[in-house]
C-alpha cells in the first residue's frame, strides 16, 4: 500500500549523509505497465515484474547547489552554526564537492547508504527485498525521465513474500576473518 511505501521512505530518508545534503532521490514504480518496460531495460530479469514495487534509487549530482541553503538555514535555525559561520561553511561544502569525481563518489555513497536503510525499513515492515545493479542505465534514465546530472546506482526490488514460496538457501557469505581484522 502507498501509505507503507510513505512510511519506509520517510524512516529511510533519516539515513545519514555528507553534510546533511540528502543527494537521494527514488521513483517508485508500481502500475504493471512500467514495471514491464522497466524489465525491458533491467535485462529481462523476471524479479522486476514479479515485486510488488520497484525503487529506482537516484544519487543527485546536484544536490550541493540544490540543497545546501536549506540545510544550512536548518542548522541555523537550530542553533548548529551561527548566522556568521553560515557563508563560509557553504562556501567549503560547495568545494567539496566542486569535482564531478567527488559529487560522483559522494552522492551514489550516500545514496546507495539510503538504499540499505530503506532495505532495512522494509523487512521491518515484513517486506522482502532485492538489489539490482543489473539495468541500461541511458534506457533506464529515458524511460523514467531522469536528468543527465543524475545517476542511477541500483534498484531495490519490493513486495510481500509468496506464502507458499521458502526464500532458497544463502549463498556462501565470507567469516568476518577473511574481510576484517581488529586492531
Amino acid at each position: 500500500p502507498e501509505e507503507i511505501i510513505r512510511e519506509i521512505m520517510a524512516i529511510a530518508s533519516l539515513t545519514p549523509s555528507s553534510y546533511n545534503l540528502q543527494p537521494w532521490e527514488v521513483v517508485v514504480v508500481k502500475s504493471r505497465d512500467m514495471k514491464a518496460k522497466l524489465r525491458e531495460v533491467c535485462y529481462n530479469q523476471q524479479k522486476v515484474e514479479d515485486a510488488g514495487v520497484d525503487i529506482v534509487v537516484v544519487a543527485n549530482l546536484k544536490a550541493a547547489e540544490e540543497h545546501v541553503d536549506r540545510v544550512l538555514d536548518s542548522w541555523v535555525q537550530l542553533g548548529y552554526i551561527s548566522s556568521d559561520q553560515r557563508e563560509d561553511l557553504r562556501d567549503r561544502i560547495l568545494q567539496d564537492w566542486g569535482s564531478v569525481e567527488k559529487r560522483k563518489r559522494k552522492a551514489i555513497r550516500d545514496a546507495a547508504m539510503f538504499a540499505m536503510s530503506l532495505m532495512i525499513v522494509a523487512r521491518h515492515f515484513g517486506l522482502e527485498t532485492h538489489p539490482l545493479e543489473g539495468f541500461d542505465e541511458p534506457k533506464l534514465k529515458k524511460l523514467l525521465g531522469i536528468g543527465r546530472d543524475r545517476v542511477v546506482p541500483l534498484i531495490v526490488a519490493m513486495g510481500y513474500r509468496h506464502p507458499e514460496k521458502e526464500p532458497p538457501p544463502r549463498a556462501y557469505r565470507f567469516p568476518f576473518e577473511e574481510f576484517g581484522r581488529i586492531v
